[in-house]
């Protein structure tokens, strides 16, 4: 899904003023792609494995250290 912004060639742009004599309408792409759901749930599998294993970590730091 596409969104346009108002731009302005360089042709058109005055430096010493700082306007634009022809604004025009850019079309630009979102800076992140579309996920797929099967994408996003990866993601997140991804990243809840990971906070699992620095908690599983981190528990065992803590049973270490009090022996």
């Amino acid at each position: 899904m596409a969104y346009v912004v108002r731009g302005c060639l360089d042709r058109d742009f005055d430096a010493s003023t700082g306007t634009c004599a022809q604004e025009i309408w850019v079309p630009q792409m979102p800076s992140l792609p579309a996920l797929s759901i099967e994408e996003a749930q990866a993601i997140g599998l991804a990243c809840a494995l990971l906070w699992g294993s620095a908690w599983v970590f981190r528990r065992i730091r803590k049973f270490v250290d009090q022996s």
